[in-house]
């Protein structure tokens, strides 16, 4: 499990465009965004490196929680 805190987050939109990053790279993967804690907990096999750089590249830098 992977959380994640990612200060750029400030809305549902914000949420969606997480999950959706995360998804394409693991369809299977469980994301869990807490909008007002800023963090989303990750549940995937994909490596947690490759996710935060895609999280970057989508506007979304995030650090481990």
């Amino acid at each position: 499990m992977l959380t994640l805190h990612i200060p750029a987050i400030s809305c549902e939109h914000c949420a969606r465009i997480i999950s959706d990053t995360v998804r394409h790279l693991d369809p299977a993967a469980i994301v869990q965004v807490d909008v007002g804690a800023r963090t989303a907990v990750i549940e995937t096999r994909a490596d947690a490196v490759i996710v935060q750089d895609r999280l970057a590249e989508e506007g979304y830098p995030a650090t481990p929680a």
